[in-house]
C-alpha cells in the first residue's frame, strides 16, 4: 500500500475551510477542499486584492467570511494547525501575481511568546513557511512581538487599533534586515494596523522595502460571494 494511501487510511483527509470529510480523495490531504466550500469561498475581486497598509502595498486572497473566516478560526482557535499548509499557498499564488518581484525574503508578524505557548504555534509563521516553501526559500523570523496586547478583534475604532500596536513590535537583530526586500505575511488583515505596525518595525530596522500579503480581510458587499473567476 503506497504510503499516501495509508495515511488517508488513518487520517482521512478533510477539508481546510469545514473539515468535511473528503471522499474518494486521494494525494495531499492538506492541499484539500470540499466541492461546497471550493464553490463558495470569497475571493476578493481583482480590483480590491492590492490595498495598502502604513504606505505598503498588500495583497488579500479572500473577504474574511465563510467559509474562509471558518478555516482561519479552526486554524487560530482549533488545533488545526494542519490547514496553514493549503491557506499559504493561497497566500503565495496572489502574491506572485500581484508583488512579484518586489520581494526577496518572507517573514510574519508574529504573535507574543504567551500566545504561542498557549496556541502551541504561531499561525502566521506556518501560513508563511508554507508559502515560502512555493518558491524553495524559507520563511524567516525577524520581528519579536514584546507586548501580550488586547486582541485587535476585541479592539473596534481604527484609532484605537493603531493605539494598541504602536511599539509592539521590534527587530532583535537589524542586521538581518538591513538593506533587504520582504514580503510581510498575517493571516488575516482588517484595518491594517497589525500589519502597518510590523512593516514599520522593518523599515526602521532598515529593511529596504517592505510588501504585505493576508490570507483574507474585510466583509463582501451583498451578493460578492463568489468563485475564483479564474
Amino acid at each position: 500500500m503506497r504510503a499516501v494511501a495509508l495515511l488517508d487510511l488513518f487520517f482521512p483527509p478533510k477539508c481546510i475551510f469545514c473539515g468535511a470529510l473528503l471522499e474518494g480523495a486521494a494525494g495531499d490531504a492538506a492541499l484539500s477542499t470540499c466541492p461546497v466550500c471550493a464553490g463558495k469561498l470569497p475571493y476578493r475581486p481583482e480590483g480590491e486584492i492590492l490595498r495598502t497598509v502604513g504606505g505598503c502595498p498588500c495583497a488579500v486572497t479572500f473577504y474574511y467570511d465563510d467559509p474562509v473566516r471558518q478555516g482561519v478560526l479552526a486554524l487560530k482557535f482549533g488545533g488545526k494547525a494542519g490547514r496553514a499548509r493549503a491557506m499559504g499557498r493561497y497566500i503565495a499564488q496572489t502574491a506572485a501575481e500581484h508583488l512579484g518581484g518586489q520581494f526577496d525574503a518572507v517573514t510574519f508578524v508574529p504573535v507574543s511568546a504567551l500566545r504561542n505557548y498557549r496556541r502551541g504555534y504561531d499561525q502566521a509563521r506556518l501560513l508563511a513557511e508554507a508559502a515560502a516553501g512555493c518558491w524553495g526559500v524559507k520563511a524567516e523570523k525577524t520581528l519579536r512581538k514584546i507586548r501580550n496586547n488586547r486582541p485587535q478583534s476585541s479592539v473596534q475604532a481604527p484609532e484605537e487599533r493603531r493605539a494598541n500596536v504602536l511599539g509592539v513590535y521590534t527587530v532583535p537583530r537589524p542586521q538581518q534586515v538591513v538593506g533587504r526586500r520582504f514580503l510581510l505575511i498575517d493571516d488575516v488583515c482588517t484595518t491594517g494596523s497589525t500589519m502597518a505596525a510590523a512593516a514599520q518595525a522593518l523599515l526602521n530596522a532598515g529593511a529596504a522595502s517592505v510588501v504585505c500579503a493576508a490570507l483574507a480581510g474585510g466583509r463582501p458587499p451583498e451578493g460578492e460571494k463568489r468563485a475564483d473567476p479564474r
